[in-house]
Parts: C-alpha cells; sequence; structure tokens
C-alpha cells in the first residue's frame, strides 16, 4: 500500500513538472516568435518564463530597448492571472485542439515593476502627448506647471525629488452568479497608489461575447488613491515657486477639477470638499459612485460633465 501511495505521488510530481516544461515551453516559443516580428520596432530581452500552481504564468526580467530610445526600459515581470493551473494548460492547448474558448469567472493581467529614468526619452515622450497641455491658455503658468495639471514634465519630476520612475499595474475581472466586477491597480513607488472596483450588472457569457452585443452597466463603483508622498512634494515644490498656501491649495484643487473634465466629469462639492480636506495631510481619499439604478457605461458620454456627479450620486471620502 505505501509503495502504491509513493508510486502515486512520484507520478503526480513528475506530471506536474512534466507539464510545466511544457507550458514554459509553449509560452516561450510563442514569445520568441512575437519577439521576432517585433525587432524593426524594438529589441527585447527577457531572462525566463516562470507559473505557479495558483495559475499564474509570467514573463521575467524585461528589458526593452526602443528604436530611436536612448535608454532601456526595464520590466521585473509580466504576469496573466488566471483561475488555475489547468486553465493554463488549456490555454496552451487551445491553438492546436480547435476548441472554443471558454469564458472563465476570473482573469487578468499585471506589469510588475517597469521602471525607467525620468531624464529618459521614454518619459519625455509620454510628456510629450499631452494635447491638452498644448491647448491650454494657463500650461506654462507656476501653479500649473508645479502641480502636474497637466502632467509632469520630466524636469518638474525631478525637481519633486523623483529620479526614477517605478510603475506597477494590473487589471482583472470576476464575476459571480449575477455581477461582473473589473478591478484596476496602478502603483508608483513614493508617488500614488490607486485601486478602483467597478461592479457591473450583467455578466459577461460566452453568448454575448459571440453576438458582439454586451452592454455592461455599472451599479457600484468605488475609486481608492493613497498618497505616498506626492502632495507633500508638490506643496514644497509649489510654495519654493512662490505660491502662497491658499494659491497652493487653489492650484491642487484645479488640478484635481482638470482630471474631472478630461474624463468627463465636473466635479461638485460633494467631491471637492473631501478633497480640500484629503489635501490638509489626510493619506487616503476614496470616491464612490451608486445610481439609483444600473446606468450604461456608454450613456454616460451623452451627459454634460455637470450633471455626471448627480447622475452617478458621486461622492467623496477623506480616510
Amino acid at each position: 500500500m505505501k509503495n502504491l501511495i509513493l508510486l502515486a505521488l512520484i507520478v503526480a510530481v513528475c506530471g506536474y513538472f512534466g507539464s510545466k516544461f511544457y507550458l514554459h515551453y509553449r509560452v516561450s516559443s510563442g514569445l520568441d516568435n512575437a519577439l521576432v516580428m517585433a525587432a524593426p520596432f524594438a529589441q527585447i530581452q527577457y531572462h525566463g518564463v516562470s507559473s505557479s500552481i495558483n495559475g499564474e504564468i509570467s514573463v521575467d526580467g524585461i528589458t526593452v530597448r526602443m528604436n530611436d530610445f536612448g535608454d532601456p526600459l526595464y520590466i521585473d515581470k509580466l504576469r496573466l492571472i488566471t483561475p488555475g493551473y489547468f486553465f493554463l494548460l488549456n490555454m496552451a492547448n487551445l491553438g492546436q485542439s480547435g476548441q472554443d474558448f471558454e469564458i472563465p469567472d476570473s482573469f487578468g493581467f499585471a506589469v510588475d515593476g517597469v521602471r525607467a529614468s525620468t531624464s529618459s526619452d521614454f518619459v519625455r515622450k509620454i510628456f510629450e502627448q499631452g494635447g491638452e497641455r498644448e491647448a491650454a491658455a494657463d500650461a506654462e503658468t507656476v501653479a500649473a506647471v508645479c502641480t502636474g495639471k497637466y502632467g509632469f514634465a520630466p524636469q518638474t519630476l525631478q525637481q519633486l525629488g523623483y529620479q526614477d520612475l517605478e510603475v506597477s499595474v494590473s487589471m482583472a475581472y470576476r464575476q459571480d452568479e449575477h455581477n461582473l466586477f473589473l478591478d484596476v491597480a496602478a502603483d508608483i513607488v513614493d508617488m500614488y497608489r490607486v485601486n478602483m472596483t467597478v461592479k457591473l450588472a450583467d455578466r459577461l457569457t460566452q453568448e454575448t461575447l459571440m453576438r458582439g452585443n454586451y452592454r455592461p452597466r455599472m451599479s457600484e463603483a468605488r475609486l481608492e488613491y493613497l498618497d505616498l508622498s506626492l502632495n507633500e512634494r508638490t506643496a514644497s515644490l509649489c510654495a519654493q515657486q512662490g505660491l502662497s498656501a491658499s494659491e497652493i491649495l487653489t492650484a491642487q484643487v484645479d488640478a484635481f477639477a482638470a482630471s474631472g473634465l478630461e474624463n468627463g466629469l465636473e466635479f461638485d462639492d460633494y467631491v471637492i470638499e473631501p478633497y480640500k480636506e484629503f489635501l490638509s495631510g489626510k493619506s487616503t481619499f476614496v470616491l464612490t459612485a451608486k445610481p439609483s439604478e444600473p446606468i450604461s457605461l456608454s450613456q454616460i458620454g451623452l451627459y454634460k460633465p455637470s450633471d455626471v456627479p448627480a447622475l452617478l450620486n458621486l461622492e467623496g471620502e477623506v480616510q
């Protein structure tokens, strides 16, 4: 009996590591083919592929050297988050088996540890993409520059004390019998951390995906913003540039309001007043939306920005 148990364990272990080897081989082969196709635009190297029994697989130690960019971009890992290890194996065989892809109840993607110098071509290029800044009359004012109203210029980031940026981002969904939840997280080391969850009143099914008629309706949303030092650094820089305490507060609120307008929202006092309290030294600002009934995401853009906060029952809170 003991020999049978031992034999079963040996077979299970061999099967697990054999499947890992096969999975890593499949992923590495696909990656190598993709890197060959990307070669005219960027040179990409990676250290290896790893996976776990809980259904995650990652590409580790990535270095990207883009054409016409003088500095490399480093990424600790790219992660695919699936419901389980067997789901990973099924994905690896999907192209060969010809079977349809079944929508899992959870799925996600994460980029961990994207690192770049604030003086790099990559950061400069991102800043230069800001079309709103070019059209804004106040883009070059002290208040707009030191608060990053239209994005932080590389020079401003350095004045704030950031010589390098390290960013991590994740996006995932999960669903129960009736609802689908979207989870988004972003973290910039020593700057801020954001976690957002959006609850949709409709599941994503194989049928709606095939028909292309999925119309998500939001029933709730919650965004949590944790300040890791950016507010203090911003206030300090603005003060060094000659702004008074009241002018700094006005500039920070104005930058926040501008971010809302950029996304089709004109914040009212239920949001602005808690945000002012947050700027007084609190670490966490929470924004919640609880519309009276689920609303189609495609319809929100049809409303005037000033009407959207009431439509979504939007409120701010300080923690």
